[in-house]
């Protein structure tokens, strides 16, 4: 069993205004949350070699200090992607669970829900084999990971609604990463607790592996947070019911309000 090293709460943090905190934080700037943010970063985006997490986590610093490492931030728009694949596979899983789907060939699955993200987003070169490969290089941070993508997507939903007066470089996965980690870890426990937990819920098989997976601290003084519920659309259904029994193989996001 593994761990992440980042720095728990002295008091319980409790979100309760989540309109107030994005209208706050969005008009700081990136380093008064560092110490929690970059090593929360580092685990994301290198979970498997500590020494590029530490080199990582030191260009993060750089680029919080006002520095422009530019090798460092060009690796981003592709970690964003790869981020998004994964995302779409945790969020889906978690989806086909809440909705009763497929119960008749086991329930949810890593691999169902990859072929289904495969098809639904061919079109941004998703296939099965690179899926996979994402899964793979990330599954050990996919609670994180699949954490921050719904936080984006709730400020993204919320800036359509009542603009909070950001572009959409400040709704990119790293900077939000960056400005919100208290509750980007939040919303992780709530996806690391459900996939450690799936089988005991009546999952045949585990979303995430118990002894790599980077568990968030007990004592981190956050409470889980209901995140963003990937409801299963009719369409996807007939992709779902149509995938044969042993294939390997975006979201739309519905509101919930977050437990404080």
């Amino acid at each position: 069993m593994r761990t992440m090293d980042i720095p728990c709460f002295a008091q319980k943090v409790e979100i309760t205004d989540l309109l107030h905190l994005y209208k706050t934080r969005l008009q700081q700037k990136l380093a008064p949350h560092a110490a929690l943010a970059i090593p929360l970063l580092g685990y994301m985006g290198w979970p498997n070699d500590g020494t590029e997490r530490e080199d990582a986590m030191q260009l993060l610093r750089a680029w919080l200090d006002g520095d422009e490492p530019k090798e460092f931030l060009q690796q981003i728009p592709l970690m964003h992607q790869r981020w998004g694949r994964v995302a779409d596979t945790v969020l889906l899983h978690c989806g086909m669970n809440e909705g009763g789907h497929q119960k008749r060939r086991g329930g949810s699955s890593v691999g169902k829900a990859i072929s289904l993200a495969a098809k639904r987003i061919k079109a941004r070169g998703a296939s099965q084999a690179n899926m996979w490969e994402g899964w793979s290089t990330y599954k050990d941070a996919a609670h994180l990971i699949a954490a921050v993508i719904a936080v984006c997507a709730d400020i993204q939903r919320r800036n359509r609604e009542q603009p909070l007066g950001i572009g959409l470089q400040e709704m990119l996965p790293i900077r939000v990463g960056c400005l919100f980690p208290e509750f980007v870890i939040g919303v992780g426990l709530h996806y690391q607790h459900y996939g450690l937990n799936y089988i005991a819920k009546g999952g045949s098989e585990p979303m995430f592996d118990p002894e790599t997976l980077w568990r968030i601290p007990e004592s981190i003084g956050i409470e889980p947070m209901l995140p963003l519920v990937r409801v299963i659309l009719p369409e996807e259904i007939v992709i779902l019911n149509a995938r044969r029994a042993g294939n390997r193989g975006r979201a739309n996001l519905l509101e919930t309000t977050p437990i404080s």
